[in-house]
């Protein structure tokens, strides 16, 4: 027969790994059986049996022994129904031991020991039948034995002897057969329970993923109505209780040399906008000031959405000079921005209040600071529109088209 090529899992080279660790064991048990056999003819105690006979047997069992061997070393074990051979391995030594028996008499009493030595080998993995077919199979060759005594005759044979020795050993058989069936379904009764046990931890491993999932997935939610809480859904600005909430912190904790300012901005005309070109059209100018309004911030102001048309920044460590400036920048640069999607491709303007904090004036107050930015928008909208207006009367200057 020729080796199996087939690659062999972890698990199948595992168990290979201790169906020949077991071989090695029954190979012992075989030695010591053949030292037994060879030290009784060595001390005259196997009356009648010559060396050659001796020979044979030692070297039949070797060769038995050769073919389990290469049975589990070549994987050809895996085609038969136990792999482990345990039924065909202990077979031979119930032989060998019959053969044992056959050769003393004297010292039968001691060999019969034996028996059970070969039945401890399969202990885990026989059932209650295959123990008694064992048992029935240790009986008759003791009993063919007996038989062969009483046939030759032969010398110093103690019938009455071996007839209470053949009757004990097929009580003590009849037990052990009932004892390893215990064992044998206390094993399976334990590898249901390992079984159940990994079904169960796999479950409990597979809840436990999907909660995890879940727990994914509600943290992406909870982010997202977090996000949706704080932002503007049109423009993506963060609204107005979002800048309120970051504005009175920084009030809160701001000195007397603090330096930051506040812009109102508003779009001129906006309502126009609407009534001229539709709805969808003013959304559509209010997201593009949003996104050109950020290209011309730094990464720590803050733009939000006021209200309607109504924007405020927040431009932190920003005197009146660099808050103008800023504002500035945002009016000149909307005020490029062509609408090729709306009839007669427009362009559109807005005016903007500037303050700045004053420590006397707006500790603990951030209305304050809107209030005094609304007023300076007014003026930029009484002025005429598309300019930008520092808040009075602290300071006087504005920006104009």
């Amino acid at each position: 027969m020729s080796k199996t090529s087939v690659a062999l899992s972890d698990d199948v080279h595992s168990k290979q790994k201790v169906r020949m660790k077991r071989l090695m064991m029954g190979f012992a048990a075989y030695i010591v059986c053949g030292t037994i056999v060879w030290l009784y003819f060595l001390t005259n105690q196997t009356e009648g049996t010559s060396i050659i006979e001796i020979g044979i047997a030692s070297a039949f069992s070797l060769i038995i022994q050769a073919t389990f061997y290469y049975l589990i070393k070549s994987n050809i074990n895996l085609k038969f129904k136990d792999p482990s051979l345990t039924i065909q391995q202990m077979i031979p030594g119930f032989l060998w031991v019959t053969y044992l028996l056959s050769i003393t008499q004297s010292v039968r009493g001691v060999v019969l020991v034996l028996y059970f030595v070969i039945l401890m080998f399969g202990i885990f993995r026989l059932t209650a039948r295959q123990y008694l077919a064992l048992s029935v199979l240790a009986l008759s060759g003791y009993g063919l034995v007996i038989a062969n005594d009483i046939a030759t005759n032969a010398s110093h044979f103690n019938l009455t002897l071996n007839l209470v020795q053949w009757t004990v050993l097929g009580i003590l058989l009849v037990w052990f057969s009932y004892f390893g069936h215990e064992v044998h379904a206390l094993r399976n009764e334990n590898k249901i329970k390992k079984a159940q046990l990994i079904r169960k931890h796999m479950e409990i491993e597979r809840q436990r993923d999907e909660i995890h999932r879940t727990n994914n997935e509600l943290q992406v939610v909870l982010s997202k109505l977090s996000t949706q809480a704080i932002t503007d859904e049109l423009t993506g600005l963060p609204n107005r209780r979002h800048f309120a909430d970051c504005l009175q912190p920084y009030i809160d904790q701001a000195k007397d040399d603090s330096e930051f300012s506040i812009c109102l901005l508003d779009l001129d005309h906006f309502k126009q906008i609407n009534d001229t070109y539709g709805h969808n059209a003013g959304d559509l100018v209010l997201q593009q000031f949003a996104d050109t309004a950020k290209k011309c911030l730094r990464k720590n102001d803050l733009l939000a959405r006021y209200g309607g048309e109504e924007f405020i920044l927040f431009l932190p460590r920003a005197d009146k000079y660099a808050a103008m400036e800023c504002a500035e920048r945002i009016r000149t640069e909307f005020a490029k921005v062509v609408f090729h999607d709306l009839p007669g491709s427009p362009s559109f303007t807005l005016s903007v209040g500037v303050t700045i904090f004053l420590p006397k004036k707006d500790h603990m107050k951030s209305e304050n600071l809107i209030s005094r930015a609304d007023a300076a928008l007014y003026n930029a909208k009484k002025r005429g529109r598309n300019q930008v207006v520092l808040a009075e009367p602290a300071y006087k200057h504005h920006f104009a088209a």
